[in-house]
């Protein structure tokens, strides 16, 4: 119980964090929530819509959105209208956040002199979530296929400009003894995720697990011929692996920032060795943007 305590102390702390807040613009009779990225003399705002990244400038009073249709790099021309005060080059700059707000960093620099850099954001942003669900715990002793609850909490990684497909997350799991079998661990691991196909309200991913820290703890009933149980033996410590075991997984959009996920899990591994049974390890969770 002590196990079960901690774990969910820790989701509820992670879930209590104070969420980042958002300007609200109206432009062009739209509303918008837009993150400011850059601000000074050119200020750079941005926002995330149906998994596509709009961006704006504010020079003064006026509010431009930077468009690039069909990649012809029309936000060059919307910026060098923008800085004709200032001998900066807008041929390089990329329709990405990082590229602009470097752009708009080195504008306001060379017509402010005491301009100090800024940004509001790093390029890693961040997501967190909760899960649960069932498990055979395919990778070890379960001589009668007993399934078994698993809770668990995620924190994920990503750079929504140079990899939107990629992203890294540690996970800490717990799988729950059950009465007809008495084995149970708690899991810290380093995983990676692809996106193999990426649409507008989900996507699937293909997740990797690539390292592994748990405790398990498992008491083993030994028999004799007829059945008997003849003692009872006790095993539990920690154990670190590279697993190189690989799942499914969809994250399901309901909110702009906020997504239903499920997954198959530890479907094969490349090092570990199966029991043998098929492999059950489903899971369902509520996923957070920070």
């Amino acid at each position: 119980m002590q196990k079960v305590r901690f774990i969910l102390t820790v989701l509820f702390f992670c879930l209590t964090l104070p969420l980042a807040a958002q300007n609200v613009y109206i432009i062009n009779n739209d509303t918008l929530q837009l993150k400011r990225e850059v601000k000074g003399p050119l200020s750079l705002f941005w926002t995330e819509d149906d998994l596509e990244y709009r961006y704006f400038v504010q020079k003064e009073k006026r509010m431009v959105e930077l468009l690039n249709p069909d990649g012809n790099g029309k936000f060059r021309e919307q910026l060098s209208e923008l800085t004709t005060d200032a001998k900066i080059n807008t041929r390089d700059v990329k329709f990405v956040l990082y590229s602009l707000r470097h752009f708009a960093n080195t504008y306001n620099a060379i017509v402010q002199e005491d301009y100090v850099k800024n940004e509001s954001t790093k390029n890693i942003l961040q997501r967190i979530s909760i899960f649960t669900g069932l498990s055979n715990n395919i990778y070890t002793d379960n001589p009668e296929n007993i399934l078994a609850p698993v809770l668990g909490l995620e924190y994920e990684f990503y750079d929504p400009n140079l990899a939107p497909r990629h992203s890294a997350f540690l996970q800490l799991r717990h799988n729950f003894e059950q009465d007809e079998y008495q084995y149970s661990a708690t899991h810290l691991s380093v995983n990676y995720s692809f996106k193999a196909l990426y649409f507008k309200n989900f996507d699937l991913h293909v997740d990797a697990r690539l390292a592994t820290l748990y405790y398990s703890s498992e008491t083993i009933s030994v028999k004799n011929d007829a059945g008997k149980v003849v003692s009872v033996q006790d095993e539990s410590g920690f154990t670190f692996t590279a697993p190189l075991s690989f799942g499914l997984g969809s994250d399901i959009k309901i909110t702009p920032t906020s997504f239903i996920t499920v997954g198959y899990n530890d479907i094969f591994s490349i090092v570990l060795d199966s029991n043998g049974e098929f492999p059950v390890d489903f899971t369902v969770g509520y996923k957070y943007s920070l």
